[in-house]
């Protein structure tokens, strides 16, 4: 009896895979630590970084190389950048976000929409809208 209950237990440990969300969640937790190794962890090996900016979509990165070279860029020139989100609505593996950025001194940010895809629980890419004024 207690090998069938364990057998369950495993399988089910398995078959629980985090949501999307919380896999988005995850991530930009790790961007606020600026732990980039840990981002990268929760990333496909290539990883697309984009921006929607006056109907142009422009490639930030495209694989994890790229990306760790960006955000130690980042990083280095925004020593206290950190991000919230302030809603979030998933679908299947899509999780569209308004997030929240501080800058540096941590009093002023800004809100963008930003549109986070998944495969496999990983982030495969993460596209950037124009940033705007914050409703409150």
């Amino acid at each position: 009896m207690k090998i069938t209950w364990l057998i369950v237990l495993i399988s089910w440990s398995f078959s629980v895979a985090a949501s999307p969300t919380t896999q988005v969640q995850e991530f930009i937790a790790a961007y606020n630590q600026h732990d980039i190794e840990k981002m990268l962890e929760k990333t496909a090996q290539e990883v697309k970084w984009l921006y929607n900016i006056n109907d142009k979509i422009l490639i930030e990165t495209d694989n994890k190389d790229a990306l760790r070279t960006a955000m130690i860029a980042h990083f280095k020139q925004q020593p206290n950048a950190r991000s919230q989100i302030k809603s979030s609505l998933a679908l299947g593996n899509t999780v569209a976000v308004v997030e929240e950025a501080f800058s540096n001194d941590g009093a002023s940010s800004q809100c963008a929409l930003s549109i986070y895809q998944l495969k496999q629980d990983l982030v495969q890419s993460v596209t950037y809208y124009a940033a705007t004024a914050c409703e409150p």
